[in-house]
């Protein structure tokens, strides 16, 4: 599996991509390709031409949750599409996977940082798209799992997403989790994983590990958690504040990401 990071908070000097407050992967597996969230606004976009990704081949778009710095870049994303389209350009249909309450009004949260509050609508959203909503677990290939809904086991804050989902892959050595914000819970994630791929060895964790406004307390008994899980590596990003990574270093290695950078997994 590759990942690429289209948009997340941090960017490296000199390399002309534009960071902001939101997340978007674009994954590649076997005959899938991914866009994992689409960031706040059009600049995953922008980001992806700027690493030669092209976005007409994409398959699937796999949306976190439906807060505004994981889906405004959506709206951005289908109008491209509509451009394309309307030149004449004949591409796959894309396939939309997400939670089924991400349409549910109640749950979106207000922009937090700025930006314009975003909600997705079913019904404005183009025949471009086929709308795949589950609270199942799904095989989307081979090795690449959608998680459907979280169960909550273990304690989360009021900042819970109840629409939340996240993604799994099987590499050769354990599993390598991809998550948006883990409001769910890193650890509600992780267990919930293990169950769907029958995997208890955790390689990876890349992604949101929300942990503002935690106590240390917490962050340590987490960092406890992830060393007992033996996991290898996380790469936090996005929503994960600088006294939570150092917290959790002193339990787990820790990598860097920005917008730019490309893993991958066998």
């Amino acid at each position: 599996m590759k990942l690429s990071v289209l948009v997340d908070n941090n960017t490296n000097m000199g390399n002309e991509l534009t960071p902001e407050h939101g997340l978007s992967f674009y994954i590649e597996e076997a005959d899938k390709k991914l866009i994992f969230d689409c960031g706040t606004t059009d600049a995953f976009i922008n980001n992806a031409h700027k690493m030669g990704i092209d976005l007409k081949y994409v398959t699937d778009i796999v949306i976190s949750h439906s807060h505004t710095d994981h889906i405004g870049g959506f709206l951005k994303l289908q109008l491209l599409y509509q451009k394309l389209r309307n030149t004449g350009l004949k591409f796959n249909p894309k396939n939309i996977i997400a939670h089924p309450d991400i349409f549910e009004e109640e749950i979106v949260e207000e922009g937090a940082h700025g930006e314009e509050n975003v909600r997705l609508e079913k019904d404005s959203i183009d025949e471009i798209f086929n709308i795949n909503v589950n609270k199942e677990p799904e095989k989307l290939c081979k090795n690449l799992y959608y998680l459907g809904s979280i169960p909550i086991e273990r304690a989360v804050k009021p900042d819970y997403a109840p629409d939340e989902t996240a993604l799994c892959y099987k590499s050769d050595d354990g599993l390598v989790v991809i998550s948006g914000c883990s409001h769910s819970g890193v650890e509600n994630i992780i267990e919930h994983a293990k169950r769907v791929t029958g995997e208890n060895k955790v390689k990876t964790i890349i992604g949101g590990i929300y942990l503002i406004n935690r106590s240390s307390d917490e962050i340590n008994a987490l960092g406890q958690y992830l060393k007992n899980q033996g996991v290898e590596k996380i790469y936090p990003c996005h929503c994960t504040d600088l006294e939570s990574r150092l917290i959790l270093s002193r339990y787990v290695n820790l990598g860097d990401v920005s917008v730019g950078c490309n893993f991958a997994w066998d």
